[in-house]
């Protein structure tokens, strides 16, 4: 609860919705290896999405069922209070950060997500399944990642 480092993807898969834990199965190991080269693991990081539920049929959410969710997903932001916030994927990204620009736009850029009193450092990454099937976004993914790992060494150091 007292993690300096939020992340959060967009739907639970399958398997994560069987369990009830974000970030399971092959495609959250991947993502937990690419976060562990950087400094991050389950001990010192916070992991959630933002609809907690896998929609029937196994589709995307839709608007309803991610306005449902979007006020508790800032809530929970706001009983977490990160420093900095990893978004896994362009469904958390363009609803937490309100735009409408593809994934392959806002990765490797530095946001602010702003809610009530909080203005917290955002990052946007891919999501692990992506990457799993398109191997020229790999090394964006790993210059993102040590560019996320320079902001979390700045906090460290206060």
């Amino acid at each position: 609860v007292n993690a300096k480092v939020m992340v959060i993807g967009g739907v639970p898969g399958t398997e994560e919705d069987r369990v009830g834990i974000p970030f399971v199965g092959e495609t959250g190991k991947l993502l937990y290896d690419m976060l562990f080269h950087i400094g991050l693991t389950k001990l010192n990081c916070y992991f959630s999405n933002l609809v907690f539920w896998r929609p029937p049929g196994n589709r995307l959410p839709n608007s309803e069922e991610i306005e449902a969710c979007l006020p508790y997903t800032k809530d929970h932001i706001e009983i977490i209070q990160p420093e900095i916030i990893i978004l896994v994927g362009g469904l958390a990204a363009k609803n937490l950060l309100n735009t409408s620009h593809s994934i392959t736009k806002i990765t490797g850029k530095k946001f602010v997500y702003s809610h009530k009193n909080s203005k917290i450092m955002t990052f946007v990454i891919f999501q692990p399944e992506f990457l799993t099937r398109n191997n020229v976004q790999k090394k964006r993914m790993w210059l993102d990642l040590t560019e996320i790992k320079k902001e979390i060494r700045k906090i460290e150091n206060g």
